[in-house]
Formats: structure tokens, sequence, C-alpha cells
């Protein structure tokens, strides 16, 4: 075509080199925003894996802190369970509250004169809240003692109402005195049946 042109061989090279120059110059900028468009995402991900390296580090710096931490844990939850009431049912573990609270009236010169048993029929992991109200009749001493073992003791339990009244208001002041008490006590306690079933 170029022949047919009429063309002398020096327009003939200039022509081929403007056309090879043109065609680099539209491949070249078609090209290079899809060169930095690539190399700006190869920076990303470089930069996206050294942070990822660094919070790697960082965890491998702070496995053995988190390990001593976990030992510390289990050896608390250890203690912890083994001072809990236990039972293979919430209303066992209330019974057993409520045999608890009686030994503890008897040490503290506490009458039992009513017990009422509830417990919490949903337990969470394996664990259940109970509560026993407690009424009876005892003196200041006696009252002062039992709520202190109550809450002093290694079982955890709290008292969470507290009701006292004058058992006998018009007896005279030569008789003992008499406080009716009224109280409700709580506490949490493990389930032994959920526990083992649970590794299944």
């Amino acid at each position: 075509m170029i022949a047919k042109l009429g063309l002398s061989q020096r327009d003939r090279r200039t022509l081929v080199v403007g056309s090879t120059v043109v065609g680099s110059l539209f491949a070249v900028a078609r090209g290079l925003p899809a060169l930095r468009a690539w190399d700006a995402d190869r920076r990303a991900e470089a930069q996206a894996a050294g942070r990822q390296l660094e919070t790697l580090r960082g965890g491998l710096r702070s496995l053995p802190a988190l390990r001593d931490s976990l030992r510390a844990r289990r050896g608390r939850l250890a203690a912890l369970d083994s001072v809990l009431l236990s039972g293979a049912s919430p209303s066992a573990i209330a019974a057993g509250l409520a045999s608890a609270l009686e030994d503890l009236a008897d040490e503290n010169a506490l009458r039992v004169t009513a017990l009422q048993l509830h417990s919490d029929t949903a337990a969470t992991a394996g664990l259940a809240r109970v509560e026993v109200r407690v009424t009876g009749i005892t003196d200041v001493t006696g009252l002062a003692g039992f709520l202190h073992a109550v809450e002093g003791g290694a079982t955890p339990l709290v008292v969470r109402e507290l009701s006292v009244s004058q058992a006998e208001p018009g007896a005279s002041e030569a008789k003992p005195e008499a406080l009716r008490v009224d109280m409700l006590v709580a506490s949490i306690g493990t389930i032994r049946s959920l526990k083992r079933e649970a590794p299944r």
C-alpha cells in the first residue's frame, strides 16, 4: 500500500517509524495505568502480610504469659469447683444447701422452725442457682455467728434477704432474748451428671 502511494524510501521509513512510535505510545498509555494498579495491589498485599506477620510475632511473644494465665485460671477453677455444692439435679443441690444451713444453725444456737427450698430448673453450663429461706429463733450472738459462718465459709453463700423481729414483744426482761429471724440464703452448685456428659 505504501508503494501505491508513491512515497520515497525516506518517506516510507519516516511513516513506518512514526507508526511504530504512535503504536508504542498508545500501548504505553494503556499499559502504564494497569502496571501502576498491579504495583499498588502488590504493595497493599505486602503491607497486609507484614501486619499479619507482626501480629503473629506479637502473639508468639505473649504466648508464655497466656499459658501461665491459663494455668492459673485452671487452678482457680479447680479450687472453686472443690468448694461448690454439687448434686445430680438442682433440687438435690438445694437439699444439700438446706442440710449445710441446718448444721450451721446447730453450731450457732439458731433453732430452725422452717426451711423453704427453691432451685432454678434451668442449669447453665452445669451450674444451677439455688436458694433456701430459713426461719428460726435465736439471740443476737447466735444470729451474728450464723451470718458470719454463712458468708465467711469456703462454700460461696450469700444472704439475699434478712428480717429480724422480736419473737415475744411482751416478754419480761428476765426472760432470755429471743429474736425471730427470716433470711434467704443463695448459692450456686454444680450438676455432676451434666459435667460427666459434657465431654462426649
